[in-house]
């Protein structure tokens, strides 16, 4: 390309500004952190991406607004599309004309779509060889993801299948919202720092494997406040849920970018595809997508080999998540889980009735219960016995409870009367009833024990 473009507002609250897009990307939208502020109710918090592209080139992605970014009056999917001269980008009530730098703005181009406004078009799974000619677009890229298919009666049996997850799946896929306060202080344009460290501000990786009889999904989010989130669906299959969450601190959040900066990773194409079954009724879809200060990165690998690069993150995404969320059971069969859940029941079983022969039995019989029930957390619907473990669980910590108060009142009574070498029996006999480390009434019994074996130690200096 000769002529570097920019970016002109051409109406809207911040009408006449220009804008020169850096390497880093501009983002648009409410909210104060965006390089693009405009008080506008029409626009999302963070509602589009400007990015360079090519050789003085530029791109626009929709960040999952809510009343959607339009090209030419076409309204973006979930893909980046290529911007040239003249084209006109709908935004809220603001509309932005690519121009040359420093030039007017162009007359705009003719609408190459439908009408802004007009509900049309659908979701195309590719899940038929047939429906799609050689070299067509990736089936991610559909304009409007809540519709249902015209053709639904046409597709193959796994598309049929697929269609009520397959609108969920495009939507988890476009979900890139970031949540940010919102500013009051109108228009503004921040000039963007091209010697900035790229930060990753929200990530999504979704996995979807299906069949004729089956289908599998795995979506993980991480979203700008550093809240992880898993959800995993496996039906009819296995008819196991998983719905999880939890907030991550800044160690977790250097190993996610430490998994994205993998060697080779940021040098993938945007697309990988190919056809994964002769008669078209399989799908093995990955898809990983990054927001950051320095742009949108979006690879998607659908019924094909992967990449290396992108398999080791993708595995590692995984990983990390099931060990964050302590979910990593879901790999296993239901069959494996009944087992391991079967055979921490007998443990805890024994441990229960040997109550009385050690003082941490009780205690062990607790965690034994426990790791039955999580065996049994994603299994649906639940075995018999089910009912009965959760029983005996509440049933062993209840004994527990009475247990260490019981204890806990013979260890004060003896510090109380100053009897520090009966007290530091009782202690110890407190400690090894709640063995568990990361148990507060371990971390208070624990912190008495130390205190009165050095003041034992000073006592017996002293004589």
């Amino acid at each position: 390309m000769s002529k570097r473009l920019e970016l002109l507002i051409a109406s809207g609250p911040a009408q006449g500004r220009r804008i020169r897009v850096g390497s880093g990307g501009v983002r648009l939208g409410r909210s104060s952190s965006n390089d693009v502020q405009l008080t506008d109710e029409g626009l999302s918090r963070n509602h589009c991406l400007f990015e360079p592209s090519g050789d003085g080139g530029l791109r626009v992605t929709d960040l999952a607004s809510a009343n959607g970014t339009f090209v030419n009056g076409e309204q973006l999917g979930v893909d980046p599309r290529e911007l040239s001269e003249g084209d006109a980008i709908e935004a809220g009530s603001s509309t932005v004309v690519v121009v040359a730098e420093g030039a007017e703005a162009p007359p705009p181009k003719a609408s190459a779509g439908p009408q802004r406004g007009l509900s049309g078009g659908s979701v195309d799974l590719g899940l038929d060889p047939g429906a799609r000619g050689e070299g067509a677009s990736a089936p991610h890229g559909a304009s409007s993801p809540g519709a249902a298919p015209a053709d639904s009666a046409r597709r193959s049996p796994v598309a049929n299948i697929l269609w009520a997850v397959a609108a969920v799946a495009v939507a988890a896929a476009t979900a890139v919202i970031l949540y940010a306060p919102r500013g009051d202080d109108g228009p503004a344009v921040r000039p963007v720092d091209e010697s900035a460290e790229p930060q990753m501000l929200e990530l999504s990786y979704e996995k979807v494997e299906a069949d004729a009889s089956r289908i599998y999904r795995f979506l993980m989010t991480v979203d700008q406040s550093g809240v992880l989130r898993v959800a995993y669906d496996d039906v009819p299959g296995e008819n196991r849920h998983v719905d999880k969450k939890k907030k991550l601190e800044e160690p977790a959040m250097r190993r996610i970018r430490e998994i994205l900066d993998t060697p080779g990773f940021s040098l993938l194409d945007s697309e990988y595809g190919g056809r994964g079954a002769s008669d078209g009724n399989s799908l093995s879809s990955y898809r990983i997508r990054t927001v950051g200060w320095d742009g949108v990165r979006d690879v998607l690998v659908e019924n094909t080999q992967e990449p290396d690069a992108f398999r080791q993150v993708r595995e590692a995404l995984e990983a990390f998540s099931r060990n964050e969320l302590g979910i990593w059971a879901i790999r296993y069969s239901r069959e494996k889980l009944l087992e391991l859940s079967s055979q921490s029941a007998s443990v805890g079983d024994a441990k229960w009735d040997e109550r009385d022969v050690e003082y941490g039995n009780v205690s062990a019989a607790i965690k034994a219960y426990r790791e039955a029930v999580f065996y049994l957390d994603t299994i649906n619907p639940k075995p018999d016995g089910y009912a009965a473990i959760k029983h005996k669980l509440s049933r062993a910590e209840e004994e527990l409870r009475r247990r260490y108060e019981d204890q806990r009142f013979l260890a004060d009574k003896a510090l109380n009367l100053g009897d520090w070498e009966q007290a530091l029996v009782e202690l110890r006999i407190l400690c090894g009833m709640v063995p568990e480390k990361d148990d507060p009434r371990n971390a208070e019994a624990n912190a008495k024990l130390v205190d009165i074996e050095n003041r034992i130690k000073k006592a017996r200096a002293g004589r």
